[in-house]
């Protein structure tokens, strides 16, 4: 099978994914990627062929000049594309091809029947299959009239031994005390992400419970941003920003929240501190619920419900047992239903059940 890998950014799921691809017998691997980029550097060694590509739009003349030399020069079986300029460069480039085309989605929402740009994408029927990353993402393409042959399930997996170097403890630079009970949030705080639901849940529980903030990632929500500039935000909620060692600050918390409101797919951020044994509370939205067995290996209370998000903390807070129990069933499911062997094998079988 000759394959052409577009898009990729790099993440070590999709880096080990095709450092795998590319040690197949049976499987030509081509990459179209970003240069410099992790996935560029990691594959350099293989051997595989790499081609620098960038897409500045949905419709990016370069990207498609490039793509088609690609086409015209080898006899490629599949073009896997994983993200959305990806994909729509990919298939206007390979007009009068007879390539199959393969796609990645990771969100629900954002895709309308009327709207153009959607049919560059995934509404387009010269898509063969769509990879959603949970079976919320999955529904919802099927919603938009996507049938259901071209939609599979495959998880984005990973390996918890990619998770053993965090934090013992917090750094002492981001001003939180040594006994506090910490919870984490890592991504752009947008206001699909609820944060403003994540603070407002901590102010019923900061004094009595010694309950203290982490916020890692940039803040997009205005709302957020107001209330930082008027100094509208209590003491024990630290914003400290973009950070490279964000999965190794999630470790090393008490708890990990995502109260999310609409749209997510599968946190890479939630599997990230599972992966390290660190409890979840989430917000019932898109695949977390698929991700989060509630009572089991965390807990799930509904979106935009600050008092069940603060009950959640409160438990996990004042019951160190079960709060040690969940983090270790947390890790034993990523372990087990989330790896990213699985991912790879999946995968696999897509690539020959489209070729034979």
């Amino acid at each position: 099978m000759k394959i052409l890998f577009i898009g990729a950014g790099g993440d070590r799921s999709e880096i080990t994914l095709c450092r795998h691809l590319a040690g197949q017998s049976d499987i030509d691997l081509h990459v179209a990627c970003e240069s410099p980029s992790p996935l560029q550097r990691s594959l350099a060694e293989t051997g595989t062929p790499l081609t620098s590509l960038s897409f500045r739009s949905r419709i990016d003349l370069g990207a498609l000049r490039t793509i088609r030399a690609k086409l015209e020069e080898t006899d490629f079986d599949i073009v896997h594309a994983v993200t959305n300029r990806a994909l729509s460069n990919s298939l206007l480039a390979a007009r009068g091809s007879r390539v199959k085309h393969v796609a990645y989605r990771g969100t629900s929402g954002h895709l309308s029947r009327i709207d153009p740009a959607s049919w560059l994408t995934y509404l387009n029927p010269r898509v063969d299959r769509i990879i959603c990353v949970s079976n919320a993402v999955r529904a919802y393409l099927l919603s938009m009239g996507i049938p259901a042959e071209r939609l599979t399930t495959i998880y984005k997996g990973h390996d918890v031994g990619w998770y053993n170097h965090a934090h013992a403890k917090l750094p002492a630079e981001l001003g939180i005390p040594d006994d506090a009970f910490t919870v984490c949030f890592v991504g752009n705080m947008r206001p699909v992400k609820g944060v403003d639901v994540l603070i407002g849940a901590a102010a019923r529980l900061a004094s009595p419970h010694n309950v203290h903030i982490l916020l890692v990632g940039e803040v997009r929500d205005r709302r957020i941003r107001h209330r930082i500039s008027r100094g509208d935000v209590p003491g024990f909620v630290h914003f400290v920003g973009f950070r490279e060692d964000a999965c190794s600050l999630a470790g090393a918390c008490a708890a990990f929240v995502m109260p999310s409101v609409a749209r997510e797919g599968l946190p890479r951020a939630v599997i990230e501190a599972m992966a390290q044994g660190v409890p979840p509370i989430v917000s019932d939205v898109g695949g977390m619920p698929e991700l989060v067995v509630n009572g089991k290996c965390g807990i799930v209370v509904p979106p935009r419900n600050a008092d069940a998000l603060a009950g959640a903390i409160a438990m996990l807070r004042s019951n160190a047992a079960e709060r040690d129990r969940m983090g270790l069933a947390a890790k034993q499911r990523i372990r087990t239903d989330f790896n990213i062997n699985t991912t790879i094998e999946r995968t696999i079988s897509l690539y020959r059940e489209l070729t034979t």
